[in-house]
């Protein structure tokens, strides 16, 4: 019986092993061949590294780079603000003020999914959205 439990848990052990290593896209770095396809709606989540909360957060990018975002706070009302980004060093980056957004790309198997740090004013974290249309 010790036998099965351990070879039990090895299978499984390697199935998540083998599931994560597949399931994670390959970072690549952002070219003006992929701004066709950074149109489009996003959506995801975003962190704050002081307090440890997650909250979801909504992007639309056009042509152009420019685009909005809604991000929401636990029960305070939706921020939506526009924005302008722009490629550099093959990232996706946007700024206002003080305030900064740098997010790389994750693309293969047909998914996308932009992720990296954001900052505004004294609060920062990480962020994260998947292409969804």
């Amino acid at each position: 019986m010790e036998k099965r439990t351990v070879l039990g848990w090895l299978i499984l052990f390697l199935a998540v092993v083998a599931l994560t290593s597949c399931a994670t896209a390959p970072v690549k770095p952002i070219t003006q061949a992929d701004l066709p396809d950074l149109t489009g709606e996003w959506k995801g989540y975003y962190d704050e590294r002081t307090s440890g909360v997650t909250y979801p957060i909504e992007m639309t990018i056009s042509d152009g780079l420019s685009g909005s975002w809604t991000w929401h706070r636990g029960n305070q009302p939706s921020n939506t603000s526009s924005f302008r980004a722009w490629i550099e060093n093959g990232r996706f980056i946007t700024s206002w003020g003080t305030s900064q957004i740098n997010l790389q790309l994750r693309k293969g198997e047909g998914k996308m999914r932009l992720e990296g740090d954001w900052k505004a004013g004294q609060w920062e974290g990480t962020m994260y959205v998947n292409k969804v249309k």
